[in-house]
Formats: C-alpha cells, sequence, structure tokens
C-alpha cells in the first residue's frame, strides 16, 4: 500500500513538472502579453537593472506566401455603423484619418512608422514601425534600433450612440522581451492613450484586439465625442531585432 501511494505521489509530480516546462516553452514561443498606459510626448522610460545574458534568436524567415498564414476573422457586413476604417496597406499610404510619427525622435534621427513590401498577412503590404519619417531603415537590411517611440494613429473618429466597437487586426512580432514592445491603444483625449502590449517572439501571426467597452485601465469608450487608436513600438537601449509588421488593421464601431 505504502508503494503505491508512493508511485502516485511521484507520478503527480513528474506530471506537475512536465506541466510548468511545457507552459514556460509555450511562453517563450508565443512572447508576452500585458497592459500598460502610453503619454503622447512622453518619452518611454525602459526597464532598469542587469540583462539575464541569454542569447537572442537569429532572424526568423517569415511566413513565406499566403496559403502559409492564418486566416483572419472578417466583420460582420449587417448593421448601421458609427465609423469603420480597414487598412491592408496595399494602397498609397498613409491616408485619411491616419497619421505616424516618431514621438520623441530616436538616439540615431527621425524614424516612425512605414508601409512595407518585406512581408505582409494577406496582400504584399504591411506596416514597419522603423520604416518611415527622415531617417526610415530599410527591413531588408535592417533591424529596428535602440530608443525608438514610433507611433502610428488613427483617428479621431465618434463613437457616440455606438453598441459596439473594436480594433482587429494581424501582427507577427521579434522584440527583445521585456524591453521592446508592440503597442495597440485607444485614447479619447490624444494624449493619454490605453493599452495592451507584445513583447518577444510571435511565433508567427497573431491576433491583437481590443474592444472600445473594455479598455484596460480606462473601461467603456462607447460614446464619447471622439477617440484615437494608436499602435506604439518602443524600444530601450541595448539589443534589436526584427520587430514587429502590423497588417489588416479593422476599426468597426456599429450602433
Amino acid at each position: 500500500m505504502a508503494n503505491k501511494r508512493l508511485f502516485y505521489v511521484l507520478l503527480v509530480t513528474v506530471l506537475a513538472l512536465f506541466l510548468v516546462v511545457a507552459a514556460v516553452s509555450a511562453q517563450g514561443r508565443g512572447g508576452q502579453y500585458g497592459t500598460s498606459i502610453r503619454v503622447l510626448g512622453q518619452p518611454y522610460v525602459a526597464p532598469t537593472g542587469p540583462k539575464a545574458n541569454v542569447a537572442q534568436p537569429a532572424k526568423h524567415v517569415m511566413p513565406p506566401n499566403n496559403a502559409a498564414k492564418m486566416a483572419i476573422a472578417q466583420p460582420a457586413a449587417a448593421g448601421p455603423f458609427v465609423y469603420r476604417l480597414y487598412e491592408g496597406y496595399e494602397g498609397s499610404w498613409p491616408t485619411g484619418d491616419l497619421y505616424t510619427y516618431d514621438n520623441i525622435g530616436s538616439s540615431v534621427g527621425d524614424i516612425c512608422c512605414d508601409d512595407t513590401d518585406y512581408d505582409s498577412f494577406q496582400g504584399g503590404w504591411s506596416a514597419w514601425p522603423a520604416g518611415g519619417c527622415s531617417d526610415g531603415l530599410d527591413p531588408y537590411t535592417d533591424y529596428y534600433v535602440n530608443d525608438m517611440d514610433s507611433w502610428m494613429v488613427v483617428g479621431p473618429f465618434s463613437t457616440e450612440q455606438a453598441k459596439s466597437g473594436w480594433l482587429q487586426f494581424k501582427f507577427w512580432n521579434e522584440s527583445e522581451q521585456g524591453y521592446d514592445y508592440l503597442y495597440w491603444c485607444a485614447s479619447v483625449d490624444g494624449g493619454l492613450f490605453y493599452c495592451k502590449n507584445h513583447t518577444g517572439y510571435s511565433d508567427g501571426w497573431r491576433n491583437g484586439r481590443l474592444n472600445l467597452r473594455g479598455v484596460p485601465y480606462y473601461g467603456n469608450m462607447l460614446g464619447e465625442e471622439q477617440v484615437w487608436v494608436a499602435f506604439i513600438f518602443t524600444s530601450d537601449g541595448s539589443v534589436t531585432l526584427q520587430g514587429p509588421f502590423v497588417d489588416q488593421v479593422r476599426i468597426v464601431v456599429r450602433k
């Protein structure tokens, strides 16, 4: 009886260790998600303290064709819309309510977001945070740089009389985990932005989503006269990688 009890104790311990290892491994492959607040014009403050001596991954090869990529859900076509936007980066860009800029000016110049044909989730183009403004880089030959604070903003648009509203997009990210972040955010004053974020290697194209009824740290942004949505990328003072690519951006605000 004692031997059987010992066997079950050992079995449970081994299974628990296996689940912990699997969870840590999965987290590393998919990066980390979080929430945060960003202020327009306020410099990004990177985490302090010594970094772990961890070897950085080699440059990943993104999916070579659309067949290798995941399908993205389409917004429902029925019902009246208060506001809607679709951006696939296939035509002239930026256009309409969308604009991009360097929030603080990086240590290597004026760098912000631009469209690129390096790769995409769908079609031939996507957005990359280091390709635009006067000192923009080329993702075919360059990684993003240190001390970036690159913003891509949509708005303002109204959510008055709306019953639902959301941002949906696709992203592929390879950034220094815990130090360099992709954010997707919303604001009611164009200055204080409430965000979700991702850091690390996404291990393929992932869904990004922000429900305007439940924005982190704020709550419901429906019923507002003006709302802004922003994509932000920040990096600290060391270690650069391929960075994030954003595609198939949809904002839908419905009555």
